[in-house]
């Protein structure tokens, strides 16, 4: 039997009782979802599909990414709500096409793993799946396993065996309606022009799946989780001297500026009581003795060069810093602006800086410019911050 396969949350279980129900079967799995977006979010649902076929003993026949062909066919059904006639389609474009592969193979019966889900209507599937197989001479299977706690059932399943538990269905249409009636930034249909890692981003999610799948195969226990935290975006970023757009560089979490004028900024050399916080990212590296050494190191080289500053606004809470001095604070060697921009530094390291010259909780704006601009830096920043629920990885001891 040819089961066509939406994700592993409802695939883990409902495969699990399709074989029950039909024990005789050779059940073959087959991911075919051009409907979900973006591509990363994509490909960690099938990565985490390849895990949970592999745990059930189940062949996995993965389909092409053909997007616009899906977009083709909903074209004019983008405000449709979810469960409407864009859904329908949807199910049409995926059912269809299992229905050939399971002709092409010389299956006779085929199914969806999208009968499991709750937020599908169960009724249209098995009529759509039934004038499906009638075109194509197949058997379309009907099976409930929502019914008798199902659903709880599934949801307890997925957490057991640490599955990937996505909280939108895959399109982009039906996530833009959610997020909107949520009051919510779309964080799953962004991602970094410098390729930086963000949490509550899919490269974010990808990197805590890679890892649970390495603690795996190593042997190693581990805690799947997930924790609530206030994560943060660029939106615009822009700042000008002397009527002139100039390159600048926004630190993580800086809060929103509109046209804010510095007036003079003070360079200066402060006092910072969580020196060694800037550096965490380096001394994590390192030895007892290490950490020691590049302390001294640096708080000596801090102490002694007088280029080494860091500038105040003195109109308002913004905090700048030439390309020099953060070469200085993170250990990089960027040679301006702009080559920063093209190859950001990780987002724990500006969370470090932040917290070193700032503290832990501060929402200052953090500018980086080329040099040591003395006044007048006018900062436009559209910034958001926005409750998000990250999926986190504890190895155990």
């Amino acid at each position: 039997m040819l089961v066509h396969i939406c994700c592993s949350v409802d695939s883990h279980y409902f495969l699990s009782e399709l074989h029950k129900a039909y024990p005789d079967e050779k059940l073959i799995g087959f991911f075919y979802n051009p409907n979900i977006h973006p591509k990363e979010e994509h490909d960690l649902r099938l990565q985490d599909v390849r895990r949970s076929c592999n745990m059930l003993n189940i062949q996995l026949i993965e389909g092409e990414y053909d997007t616009q062909v899906w977009f083709n066919n909903v074209k004019g059904l983008e405000n449709e709500p979810e469960k409407g006639d864009r859904c329908n389609v949807c199910f049409d474009t995926r059912l269809v096409k299992t229905a050939q592969l399971a002709k092409e193979m010389q299956i006779q019966k085929f199914t969806t793993t999208l009968l499991s889900s709750p937020m599908k209507e169960q009724q249209v599937l098995y009529r759509q799946g039934d004038v499906i197989a009638e075109k194509n001479d197949l058997e379309f299977i009907k099976i409930n396993v929502r019914a008798n706690g199902g659903v709880n059932k599934q949801n307890e399943l997925a957490k057991e065996d640490k599955l990937y538990r996505q909280n939108y269905c895959g399109c982009q249409f039906a996530l833009k309606q959610q997020r909107s009636k949520q009051d919510k930034i779309i964080f799953e249909m962004m991602s970094s022009v410098g390729g930086q890692i963000m949490p509550a981003s899919n490269e974010y999610r990808k990197l805590t799946f890679n890892q649970r799948d390495i603690l795996e195969k190593e042997g190693k226990g581990y805690i799947l989780t997930q924790q609530e935290n206030l994560a943060w975006r660029l939106l615009l970023g822009r700042a000008w001297h002397k009527k002139e757009v100039i390159h600048s560089y926004i630190i993580a979490r800086s809060n929103s500026k509109k046209k804010a004028k510095s007036s003079k900024i003070v360079w200066t050399k402060p006092k910072i009581d969580n020196f060694y916080q800037i550096f965490q990212t380096q001394l994590n590296l390192l030895s007892s003795k290490e950490k020691i050494s590049l302390l001294s190191q640096k708080e000596g080289q801090y102490a002694l060069d007088s280029n080494l500053l860091v500038g105040f606004s003195q109109k308002d809470d913004s905090v700048f810093i030439d390309i020099n001095t953060l070469n200085f604070f993170l250990n990089t060697d960027y040679k301006d602006v702009i080559d920063m921009i093209k190859n950001p530094p990780k987002y724990i390291q500006e969370m470090h800086l932040r917290y070193g010259l700032c503290g832990m909780e501060s929402i200052n704006p953090i500018i980086i410019l080329d040099t040591q601009i003395p006044h007048d830096v006018t900062l436009e920043i559209q910034s958001v911050f926005q409750n998000e629920r990250n999926f986190v990885v504890f190895e155990e001891m």
